[in-house]
């Protein structure tokens, strides 16, 4: 299993340097189209919320490793912020079949884009954003309509 490691500091940054990385196609990730797509939008969609809501420590600080056999790639988001209540929020708006709400919804596309989902408060006082996707599940089609 391939794994990499990036820590970013640079709040005003993380995105773009997210993006680079997968612009430039650095990250052990399998070659189906829609897993790469499902692993940087969930990705993205956290590091937004941590940008946009997250307290942080200072120095603020993100850790991302990324674990991939070719077929299942599992993520580990570690931050130093204050923490965040992903499932009361979850649990606030528990259907995509409802009106679209006008927040919150890139956390409902996190969950429909991920096998496992979980964030949990580690020992050394951080918070980590895990999941998992495998080429071998579509959860898209558990996407209720």
């Amino acid at each position: 299993m391939q794994e990499v490691r990036y820590r970013f500091e640079n709040l005003e940054e993380v995105i773009d340097q997210i993006h680079a990385l997968f612009e430039d196609a650095v990250l052990p990730l399998p070659e189906d189209e829609d897993l790469r797509y499902r692993v940087q939008l969930t990705i993205h969609e956290w590091l937004a919320n941590l940008v946009q809501h997250a307290r942080f420590c200072k120095p603020p600080t993100i850790e991302l490793t990324l674990r991939s056999n070719g077929r299942t790639v599992e993520c580990f988001i570690d931050d130093n912020s204050e923490g965040f209540d992903l499932n009361g929020h979850l649990k606030s708006h528990p259907s995509l079949t409802e009106a679209f709400p006008e927040r919150r919804m890139g956390l409902h596309f996190m969950r429909a884009c991920t096998q496992e989902l979980a964030y949990i408060r580690l020992k050394d006082g951080r918070h980590r954003l895990a999941f998992t996707l495998s080429t071998d599940d579509n959860p898209w089609l558990d996407i209720p309509f």
